[in-house]
């Protein structure tokens, strides 16, 4: 983890090098990484204006952007990317988090199927889409993903916490409370009024 020691080199490294994308990008993520949004944000644009075409830089902006409520223009930076490098995993799952925040279901779902064509084994990507596959109401498909992303990421407690809600709707009361239970364990903020309905369906 950087300290602010290690940020004062190397802000001093991208002062003494202005034209370098690296000194400047190696600057823009320490800030980013300490939480300095708006510092990494400025940076990052530095970045850009010096290359372009400096994905990495473009996806972390994109990420600063989303946070700050700009999903339109963070919307276009991870457009931009993928134009020309559509195989980036993170750019498509980010995507798919602007598309869900703006409502559009069926492109959220199809950015997060396009991150797992990708790379398969992105559980993150399928807790996304069960999300989606949930709201849609296709819950065997939901727990289809998810019981697929528990051999990837076995202690993932949002895994859990999706299945015992899509098992619930599909009518599976026990195999809900096992993944209730189990998200409860690994430190999951269940939602009290879910688990009370849960166990109040079960007793009657």
């Amino acid at each position: 983890m950087i300290d602010e020691k290690a940020l004062k080199i190397l802000e001093k490294e991208a002062m003494e090098n202005p034209h370098s994308p690296f000194a400047q990008h190696k600057l823009a993520i320490a800030y980013f990484n300490l939480g300095k949004l708006q510092e990494a944000k400025e940076a990052f644009k530095r970045v850009l204006k010096l290359d372009p075409y400096h994905f990495e830089a473009m996806v972390n902006l994109g990420i600063i952007l989303a946070q700050e409520g700009e999903l339109e223009e963070a919307k276009k930076a991870f457009s931009f990317t993928l134009n020309f490098y559509p195989k980036s995993v993170e750019a498509w799952v980010n995507l798919g988090l602007i598309e869900f925040q703006l409502g559009n279901l069926t492109e959220a779902e199809n950015c997060y199927r396009k991150a797992l064509e990708i790379n398969p084994e992105f559980v993150p990507a399928m807790i996304n889409l069960s999300t989606i596959l949930i709201e849609k109401e296709l819950f065997a498909e939901a727990v289809e993903v998810l019981e697929k992303g528990k051999t990837f990421a076995p202690q993932m407690a949002t895994l859990y916490n999706n299945l015992a809600v899509a098992y619930y709707y599909l009518g599976d009361l026990k195999k809900a409370k096992e993944n209730l239970f189990e998200a409860k364990k690994l430190g999951y903020p269940v939602s009290p009024e879910f688990e009370e309905l849960l166990y109040e369906k079960a007793r009657s």
